[in-house]
């Protein structure tokens, strides 16, 4: 998920027998800090990150969306 869907990750690949070795880890993470696969991870991640900062704000719109459902329960209560 973290790797295919929302590309936030890297995930290191197995050898024949489907094992990771301690290379392949280290290869992943210096991918991760240095490589170029890495600026692209960091950069979804703060887009995501303001993404997600904006809908919770005072005028995003999960913070509207919830605004609006309580007012429709407290007028039903009304009734």
């Amino acid at each position: 998920m973290l790797t295919e869907d929302i590309n936030v990750a890297l995930r290191p690949k197995p050898d024949e027998n489907g094992l990771i070795s301690g290379n392949e880890i280290a290869k992943t993470v210096k991918g991760l800090m240095k490589g170029e696969e890495g600026k692209i991870v960091r950069r979804r991640m703060k887009d995501l990150k303001e993404a997600s900062a904006m809908v919770l704000s005072e005028n995003g719109c999960s913070t509207i969306a919830l605004s609006k459902v309580a007012t429709k329960w407290i007028e039903k209560t009304r009734i």
